[in-house]
Parts: C-alpha cells; structure tokens; sequence
C-alpha cells in the first residue's frame, strides 16, 4: 500500500472529532484527550494532514513529547503514515529539544564551553560547598552530626524553581516584593484574626480582603502579587461566611494561611519564612555559579537556560520560530512552567498575531506528575493564555468496556482541579466504541490481610491464565513499589510468568556491599601509619565465594586474640591454612599496588574478572612470591585468583538461575560504569571508592539499577501507576487500595515556597484522585481492585 493510501486510510477511519482535529491545522488548537481516545493517532495524521495541505516542509514541524519512548513510538507512527518524511519530523523531547538547541547554537550558551552533566552526587557535592560558606547564623546552616539538615530540601528546592522556569534573580525579585507586602497582610490578620472570631470578624474580613485586592501590582510579573492571592483565597472565606452566618470559613482560612510569631502576633504564615526564603535565594545563586564555574549543568539547567537566552535574544528566538512555523505538544498536562515558557516563546512571533500555530494535546484528570514539577495549571489555564484557540474534545474510547469508564468516571468528580469546573459547557464523559469487546467484569475484593490479598490475586491469575488468557494482556499495578516487590515474590513462588521491572538499590546487593567491604579494607592497607581496617576481615572472610569452613574463620580469631597486636592480618599469615595465607598476602600486595595503580586495575583484582567484567583492568600474568618484599605493580600470587567473579558470574551461577544472574550482573556493571564517571574523567584510585560510597550513604542516595526482571516472553506485568501510563491490558488488578498507600500523605516540607508562588512538587488529594484513575483506566475488558482490612502490624 502506497503512503498516501496508508494516509488516507487511517484518516477515513478517524472519528467526527478526530478528524476535526486533523483538519484544524491554523492558530491554537487545544485537544482534551482523555484515556483510550486515540491522541497519538490523531497528532501523526495532523502532521501528516500539514505536510497534505500546506507547503510546510516536515523540518519546519516541531513535535515535543515527555519520554524517549513516546518520541520513538511518536516518530514510528509518523513513519508508518507518511513514509520517509516522517523522520524528517522534528520529533523531541523538552530536554533533547533544549540540547539540540544548546549543540546547534553554542556561541550563545556557556561562552561557547563544553559543560558536563552534573549527577546527584556532583549536585550535592556542590551544594556542600555552598552550605560549607554560609555563617552560622544562616537559617539553613544547621547541622547534624557532619550532614547539614536542609540540605535535600535546599536541593529539591532548586529543582523546583527551575522546573517553574525561575533563575535567582526573578525568585529574588519576588521575594523582595514580598517582604514590602507581607507587613500590612500580617498587620490585617492580627486585627481580624487576633481575637476570638465573631460576626464582627466578618465584617473586618470583608475590608480587609478588599484593601488587599486593591493593592498595586507590577506589571509583567512572572507571578501574581501576594496581596493578590491573599486577597482571593480570604474573599472566597468571606463569601461563604456571608452565606451560611458562620465563622467556620473563617476559622478555617485562619488555620491554613496565619500562624503565631514568637511574640504572640498572629501572621501570615509566609512571615514566617522570609529568612529562609533569602537565604534559598543566596544557596541558589551560588549553586549555579559553582556549577557553572566547574562547568556542569543539570538536566533542569538545560531547559532553564534555553528559556532565558530565548528570553533576552530576540534574534536567536525569530530564527527559532522561523524553523518551526507548527508545534505540538502531547501529554500537556505533564509539562511545568518551564516547559509552558518555551512553548509561549516559540509562538510568540509578531507575525502569528497572537494565533500561533500551537497545538496542544492532553487530559487534566491524568496529570500524574506533579512530584517532577509538572503543573496542571498549565492545562487548565490554556483558554486563558491563547484567548482565541480551537477547542476540540475526544470522548469516544476505544480501549475499555462502559463500566469501567463509568466508575472511573465517579472517582475523578471528586476532585476539584478539573477543565469541567472552568469550563462550563466542556463534557468529557467517555463513551465505550469497542462494540467487539463484550462484556467483562468489575470485582472489588477486601481481603482479612496484604497476604490473603497476594494469595488471592495468584490464584485468580491461575485461574484466567488455565482459561485461556493471555499472561501479557494482564498487568498488576500499584502505587509503588515495594508494593510490587511482595506481590512479585508471591507470583513466582506459585509458578506465574512475571515481567517486572524492578527497582532495586545496587548498594544493597550481596555482591556488591562484599566488593566495597574489600575495597575499604584495600584502601586502609595504603594508608601509611596508620592500622589496616582489620574489623573488616571477619566479614570478608566469611564471604561465600572463599569456600572457607567455620572452623577456620574461629581459628584466625582465636589466633588473633592470642596474639599481642590482636590483627587478624597477621594471624592470617600465619595461619596452617594455605589459602588463608594466600589471601592475607594477596590483599598486601594490593595494598601496595593501590598506592600507584588505578582503580580499575585493583576492582579487577579484587573480582577476579581478568578485564572482562570490567574493561580496562588486569592481564593474565601471575607471578609468585612467598616473600612479603614489595613486588611489581603487575604482580599476582601464581595460583591464586580471587574467587568472586566465578562464584556469582561462573558456569554454576548461571545454571542455578539465568535470572539472577543476570540481575547480578546488571547491578555490577552499573556500579562499575557509576564509578567510571564519578570524579569525571580524573584518574581513580581505591581511596575514591570510600569517597564515593561514604559520600552516597551520608546523603542517604541510592544507586538504582531498573533492571527488567522477565521470567518467560510471555508473562504478567507488575509496575507502578506511573509506569502504566499509556499501556493497556486486557485485565488489570489494582492492587493494595488502601488510604495509606493511595491516599498517603509524604513529609512535610521545610522550605514551602511563597503562597503567590505555589510550585512545591508534593501531590495533594486531586493528585491522588488522578492516580487512581490513571491505575482504573489501564484496564480493557476486566478490572480487579483489591485491598485488605489488616496491616502487617495488625
């Protein structure tokens, strides 16, 4: 079948308000699409349709997305429709779209200078420094033992305004503006809300509420006044304490936005953080100029910056908006304000006269992301912002049955952040137009405990699986994942196919904590004057993969007790055993290679790899030498090999389980490969590796591994909510629905943001609401939600 068949086939199949979609090809076109609706159908055809019906060349098309596996299914899909022209498509990611720009323009970014990526070790280590400057009298100094406690938040911190597109000087901005605001909001408070509530507090509300609202405003602003938003958060208290009689609005309003200072006042909660506000807004300026003196950037920096220098260069901007005369954005609900602000700048040329050719595809109720920043404001504030925009719905759903869509449905009118409630005459219900599924099945389980529930849940999918159902059109999904790691255990232990991938912190793993151990120890032995950490040993040598008895191990103790330096290095040495000797002076020997051969070479002794686990270390040259003289940097003990790489890698290993293995290796290799970057291209040695590892537990950050666990090619699928967006399966279990793990309030933080700059990335109740439709949605035919009367703590 030719392209343009191909094209005009799926365009006959599309629906009234699909095609209406593809045919609006000029000005703002806003699409809610919700679960199901085929969107990323109707954006392929939409390319399609301008490269149709215009003289656009598919370069000139910008299409941006939020993951690399949307942009490859996106560019796929174009492929398929319009042939070779579809991977002329400008197809990107916001962040391999701000790369492209940053590689393609580079006079304008960085002085021309190559950066390096930063990762979160490397962001904290110079937040360590800035914290390291601050004087003690700095509100964020504070320590605890040798960590500083706001660090993390001062990190999450950062991240969230450049997410919100925000450098320091605009934060500092409106925190100046701020102070001059907050002393006649905190005064106004304390008259209204310093006594006891009355009918007369009503009144004062009431002025109050107006005197605030009437205050001057700067204009632009990348943020409303505080006056502003205190004026209408107390004025929607107001109209409801007018309209019942009663205080209660205003007791309310009082709890959530006032607090006491230490003389007793009542204030505006902001009041309360200006200090530490000023003091974000130092860590951060100083953050960026570290960064940017020991050139790195963050994945956050690229777009930020991009925002800024499209900002403040109208020239580089018009060449920008001249290349991609169409731009369409899926999954808009997911994008944060820094997002927002690129896709404004590229449609903000005189020439498109406030219509620019934007398109946006996405669905308020599936905005899942705010923890990464994501703002669903931005979706809901789109009819505002493009005044003059097409606004097209898709309701017609092509994946699930009427009753799933139905209770779906009842569960996301609870929330109160949604386009039906701004704009009136907007209706999303969905409608079921898979006529060929039949009928399936709801069933809600409440199970006595979590294990009845995990019983339960194998033995239905026993039961589907012996009926004939496909084993990968049934998933389990879950809030997180350590839920999922329990239900995985139980699955396989009943014989049940599982595809999982598991999320697990290579720190953790028994081969690696053992390959750290030793390394600590090595590092000790190079450490002139000073004693080898010989605590470490008991724990090496009962290591598994040294096949050494019990019997022995108590000997080297009791030898080592008995001896007048108590070292259980030199009871080693000495020892009957010529293995325990072997390995006492193996590990001296490495102690003295470690003092000039790189790391690699020792990581590749201490594993007994030869090279090739870890490329880059030792040959196969043994040498021996009984002698406890220094010996050449390439020597080894003839005959003796460390035993760990054919214990967890060897023949044997692989047999036990294929699967294990493989997930060994897979957390090796990343530690391996993490170690490789860290330090960035300096030559390592054994002493960074205790750098590295002490560096990572004193800020309590793992190293994930996200390594797919897959037991048969056809297999049950175990992920997160977050995982399942955009998949399908013709059963789904929603698993542990309980009001602690769906519902499950985080930690609060202690550096909340300004109330007239609400970007904190913790989710609130809708965000919830919106999970668990997310989670019901994914199921096609048959839906399973299970939960359980009784924790594991009864």
């Amino acid at each position: 079948m030719s392209q343009t068949l191909r094209f005009d086939e799926a365009y006959k199949n599309l629906n009234k308000e699909q095609r209406m979609a593809v045919d609006t090809i000029d000005g703002p076109v806003m699409v809610i699409a919700g679960p199901g609706t085929g969107k990323t159908q109707v954006l392929a055809l939409r390319v399609g349709n301008i490269l149709k019906k215009t003289d656009t060349r598919p370069g000139n098309i910008l299409c941006l997305t939020f993951t690399d596996a949307a942009a490859i299914n996106m560019r796929e899909r174009l492929a398929r429709l319009i042939g070779a022209e579809g991977y002329k498509v400008a197809v990107h990611t916001f962040h391999s779209f701000a790369s492209d720009i940053i590689s393609n323009y580079p006079e304008h970014f960085y002085n021309g200078a190559d950066f390096l990526p930063a990762d979160n070790l490397k962001q904290l280590e110079i937040l360590e420094e800035v914290f390291a400057e601050l004087p003690r009298s700095n509100p964020l100094s504070s320590k605890h033992e040798d960590t500083y406690t706001y660090l993390k938040d001062a990190k999450k911190a950062i991240q969230s305004l450049k997410r919100a597109g925000l450098s320091p000087e605009e934060f500092s901005a409106i925190i100046e503006d701020n102070k001059k605001s907050i002393g006649q909001i905190s005064t106004g408070i304390e008259k209204v809300f310093g006594e006891r509530l009355s009918q007369k507090s009503i009144e004062l509300a009431t002025t109050l509420a107006s005197t605030l609202a009437e205050a001057p405003q700067k204009e632009p602003r990348l943020t409303g006044s505080l006056s502003h938003a205190v004026a209408l958060s107390l004025s929607r208290a107001v109209a409801l304490a007018q309209e019942t009689g009663k205080t209660a609005p205003l007791s309310a309003w009082k709890e959530k936005w006032a607090k006491k200072d230490e003389d007793g006042n009542r204030v505006l909660k902001d009041a309360l953080y200006v200090g530490k506000m000023e003091a974000l807004m130092f860590v951060y300026r100083r953050y960026r100029e570290l960064m940017y003196r020991e050139r790195y950037y963050d994945f956050d920096d690229m777009l930020l910056d991009v925002v800024h220098e499209l900002s403040k260069n109208a020239s580089l901007l018009s060449e920008l908006e001249e290349r991609y005369q169409y731009v369409l954005v899926d999954e808009f609900q997911d994008t944060n304000d820094a997002q927002l602000r690129l896709v404004r700048l590229l449609g903000s040329a005189e020439v498109n006269e406030g219509k620019p050719n934007i398109m946006i595809v996405g669905d308020d109720d599936q905005a899942i992301y705010r923890f990464q920043g994501a703002e669903i404001s931005n979706i809901i504030d789109f009819p505002k912002q493009f005044a003059h925009h097409a606004l097209i719905v898709l309701t017609k759903n092509y994946r699930s049955t009427q009753d799933i869509l139905d209770v779906a449905r009842e569960v996301i009118e609870k929330s109160d952040e949604r386009l039906e409630a701004v704009i009136p005459t907007l209706e999303k219900k969905l409608i079921a137009s898979r006529p060929d599924l039949g009928k399936g099945n709801i069933v809600h389980m409440l199970l006595p405990t979590r294990t009845h529930e995990h019983a339960y849940m194998a033995r239905e999918i026993h039961r589907l699986i012996d009926g004939g159902a496909d084993p990968s059109e049934i998933a389990v999904i879950t809030r997180k994942h350590r839920e999922l790691e329990d239900i995985a255990r139980v699955l396989v232990a009943t014989g049940i196919p599982i595809n999982y991938e598991r999320k697990q912190n290579v720190f953790e793993e028994p081969h690696v904590k053992m390959l750290i151990v030793m390394g600590r120890f090595v590092a000790s032995l190079m450490r002139d004057g000073k004693e080898p950490a010989d605590h470490l040993l008991p724990e090496i040598l009962a290591a598994p993969f040294w096949g050494l008895s019990r019997e022995i191990i108590w000997e080297v103790s009791v030898d080592a007790l008995n001896r007048r330096d108590r070292m259980w290095l030199s009871a080693m040495r000495e020892h009957k055993d010529a293995k325990v000797r072997d390995i006492a002076n193996w590990f001296i020997r490495l102690g003295a290679d470690s003092h000039h051969d790189p790391l690699e070479r020792i990581l590749d002794e201490l594993i007994g790899s030869d090279g090739v686990l870890l490329p880059g270390g030792g040959g196969d040259e043994e040498v021996h030498d009984d002698s406890l003289a220094p010996i050449p940097p390439t020597g080894r003990i003839r005959n003796f090999k460390s035993p760990f790489r054919e214990f967890y890698f060897g023949k044997d290993a692989r047999a036990n389980s294929e699967s294990a293995y493989l997930l060994f290796l897979s957390s090796l290799r990343v530690f391996m490969n993490t170690l490789k970057v860290f330090k960035n291209g300096k030559p390592l040695f054994i002493d960074d590796i205790v750098l590295f590892v002490d560096m990572h537990k004193r800020h309590e950050i793992a190293l994930p591994d996200t390594t797919p666990f897959v037991s048969a090619k056809k297999a049950v699928h175990l992920m997160t909510v977050h995982k399942a967006k955009g998949l399908e399966f013709e059963t789904v279990f929603v698993a542990s629905c309980q009001e602690e793990i769906w519902a499950g309030r985080g930690f609060p933080n202690k550096l909340p943001f300004p109330t007239n700059l609400p970007i904190d990335p913790s989710e609130g109740g809708d965000d919830r609401l919106r999970n668990f439709y997310v989670a019901l949605t994914r199921a096609k035919k048959h839906l399973y939600v299970t939960s359980y009367r009784k924790s594991d703590a009864g």
